[in-house]
């Protein structure tokens, strides 16, 4: 799955828009259900038990409590009445001595979902550009169908930069991590050069991505 830096849904490797073709496999929404617990904003919730204010039972569940415990003693202080109550009860081969109450209940989720979108409150930034300056081409991960395109992606917490104090051509900077290097990607053309994906230099149909980070920690 691949998202953006603002945590939209972006495209699914394997899954891109084939709508003109016969065969095609979509990635459906909602991607998780809501009895998860899980936010659209990536937020862990507690989901309360929805219960009716009148419990129903069926029929079959009824009959049940033909011959369970309770129904096969004799209630004390009972008067013995001949042909009445001095018979017990006796459980066919096979009845089950105690019934377990069905939990009818269902997952309520508190929240509002939103179809389509993924959010969170992270301040996020991918390592690559994805934009080859000296050639003046995007950068590829991968290429469905002979189509060089963008899936795959490695994020990590930057802090934003104000206006004017760019660093290149990132809109943020450096925070507690630090981005040292990256393993450089490659353009469609490129790859085409070398048959595309995958070829005897790159077994798999996606490219490799790469970082190196440091830590700056501060002494207490």
């Amino acid at each position: 799955m691949a998202l953006t830096e603002d945590g939209d849904i972006d495209t699914v490797s394997g899954q891109e828009d084939f709508s003109h073709q016969l065969y095609q496999r979509k990635l459906q929404v909602p991607l998780w259900p809501s009895s998860l617990g899980i936010t659209d904003c990536c937020q862990y919730v507690t989901c309360h038990p929805k219960r009716s204010e009148r419990r129903k039972y069926g029929r079959d569940f009824l009959l049940r409590f033909r011959f369970c415990n309770i129904a096969c003693q004799r209630p004390v202080g009972l008067v013995l009445m001949e042909g009445v109550t001095d018979t017990k009860p006796e459980r066919p081969a096979g009845w089950a001595e105690s019934v377990l109450e069905e939990d009818t209940s269902e997952l309520e989720p508190v929240f509002p979902r939103v179809v389509g979108t993924i959010q969170h409150c992270l301040h996020l930034t991918s390592v690559y550009t994805h934009f080859l300056p000296q050639h003046g081409r995007p950068e590829v991960t991968t290429m469905p169908l002979g189509l060089g395109t963008t899936v795959d992606y490695i994020f990590f917490s930057a802090e934003s930069c104000e206006n004017g104090n760019r660093t290149g051509d990132r809109l943020d900077r450096d925070g507690t991590l630090k981005l040292l290097g990256r393993l450089s990607l490659l353009s469609e053309e490129i790859l085409w050069a070398a048959n595309g994906l995958p070829n005897p230099f790159c077994s798999s149909d996606h490219l490799c991505l790469l970082a190196s980070f440091g830590m700056e920690v501060t002494a207490p």
